[in-house]
């Protein structure tokens, strides 16, 4: 699946991505990367706050140059999943590997998605669960279960299921970000 209607769905952007990411932080997956990053921008963090936010991925080390670059990446990723996540035409996508991977495969990145939200999205302690709306709040505790899928159980046949829960990872995004714009909104009034 593609991050953004810009971004093909061939995996190409996935395997650069993953390229870029095993100079500054070889540890994480793409999936879980976005995923993080998609956590921080639920939680009203934006791509001007690195400084906040950037110790959470990256190292602070200047005289590694491959850091500049990762940083670069993982602002203009993150301000894309803002524009896609605040825009009216639902053009938010989870970045996971293709439907022609392996369901184990593609399953262990929709864990590793849901850990990464997870994490970004409870990270600056700024958003109360229990304030959101409880669906907002149902759709937390559903990508916090998600993240605990035992991805060697996953089988050829679970393919449609798989699809059914990628649809909706974006359906719930979409509402924790709005949920959470909303209270935001109502407790700053």
């Amino acid at each position: 699946m593609a991050a953004s209607s810009g971004i093909g769905q061939d995996g190409a952007f996935c395997e650069q991505f993953q390229a870029l990411l095993n100079e500054s932080i070889p540890d994480c997956s793409p999936a879980e990367v976005q995923g993080m990053l998609t956590g921080l921008v639920c939680a009203g963090e934006t791509d001007d706050q690195f400084n906040s936010w950037g110790a959470l991925l990256v190292e602070n080390d200047p005289k590694n140059p491959a850091n500049e670059r990762t940083q670069d990446a993982l602002c203009a990723f993150m301000a894309m999943t803002h524009k896609d996540l605040g825009g009216k035409d639902f053009r938010f996508r989870l970045l996971l590997p293709p439907d022609t991977d392996p369901v184990t495969e593609r399953t262990q990145a929709m864990a590793q998605w849901c850990h990464g939200f997870g994490a970004g999205f409870h990270w600056n302690g700024l958003v109360t669960p229990g304030r959101l709306e409880t669906y907002a709040q149902d759709a937390i505790n559903d990508i916090a279960e998600l993240a605990q899928v035992d991805t060697a159980s996953a089988a050829s046949g679970d393919d449609d299921a798989l699809i059914e829960i990628e649809e909706y990872l974006k359906v719930a995004v979409q509402l924790i970000f709005e949920a959470v714009e909303a209270s935001a909104a109502t407790h700053t009034h």
